[in-house]
């Protein structure tokens, strides 16, 4: 759905007082978590950066090693959304970080702790800061060492706001205001999983790779002729053939020593997003 100038002027001009005021009173303050629970293959993490700004960070994995509290470090900073260290790596002149929750997340595994995971593990964060709103283009990104911002979303609800987003990797994640066309988005981000794939070849079987190719091939061509429809069902029948993938088949585990790439879990990253992105339209 098109998010107008009007209402995103209005939008803007409604938090922008707000956000300067809690800039003022935070001094821009990285903070740890005031709870943390982690539970097998489960992390819930409450940070309080003010009075009023909270965020409520839950990641799942499908399987994890070595994660406890000693392996890896979680930290929230409240930004100015004209900070360079937003602005400089955003995808587009067309996002922006929300004023009312100019909040960044960090999760950090720690280099020599052996912390690893396979598959995806998926990301949440939930406020009462902001609260969601159908027409407002929010969505879940993420960056990792410092690159350009990601779409990963996979879910935006209220209560206040609940952004989902899966990843097959760690760094920083924010909620970002997306006013990018649809399309724009769409083929985007259909591009980036054909590019994943050319990165990757020598991690994915020949077999398995034939079948990723002409599954990106169906989306591709279906994009082209603006079969939204016949794009969301290749997607789908892509998600269903890599999540049946083994490890012997396809790369599958991260690992926070870095030297692995996890193949699997950033191609289902990519096509649930697109999925996401293909049923809002």
């Amino acid at each position: 759905m098109m998010f107008t100038a009007m209402k995103f002027k209005q939008f803007a001009t409604a938090v922008t007082t707000l956000s300067l005021l809690l800039l003022t009173s935070a001094q821009a303050q990285v903070v740890s978590p005031a709870t943390l629970t982690i539970d097998d293959n489960k992390i819930q993490a409450k940070l309080e950066l003010t009075s009023l700004i909270e965020v409520d960070l839950t990641v799942e994995f499908e399987n994890s090693i070595g994660l406890n509290a000693n392996t890896i470090d979680i930290t929230a900073e409240l930004l100015d959304p004209t900070d360079l260290t937003i602005t400089d790596r955003l995808p587009s002149s067309l996002t922006s970080a929300v004023s009312g929750f100019p909040v960044l997340v960090s999760i950090s595994p720690k280099a020599d702790a052996g912390f690893g995971f396979e598959g995806l593990a998926m990301v949440e964060l939930y406020t009462k800061a902001i609260h969601y709103t159908p027409t407002i283009p929010w969505r879940l990104f993420t960056s990792h060492d410092g690159g350009t911002f990601e779409d990963i979303t996979v879910l935006m609800s209220s209560g206040s706001i609940r952004a989902r987003g899966s990843t097959g990797q760690f760094s920083d994640f924010i909620i970002l205001l997306d006013t990018r066309p649809s399309a724009l988005v769409i083929n985007e981000k259909a591009a980036s999983i054909a590019n994943t794939v050319n990165n990757n070849r020598d991690k994915i079987t020949a077999l398995l790779e034939a079948a990723i190719d002409s599954g990106i091939n169906d989306i591709q061509s279906a994009l082209i002729v603006n079969d939204n429809d016949a794009a969301l069902t290749a997607v789908d029948s892509l998600i269903t053939l890599i999540e049946n993938a083994s490890g012997s088949e396809i790369a599958d585990v991260w690992r926070s020593s870095g030297d692995l790439v996890n193949v699997k879990g950033q191609l289902l990253t990519q096509l649930q997003t697109l999925r996401f992105s293909l049923r809002t339209l």
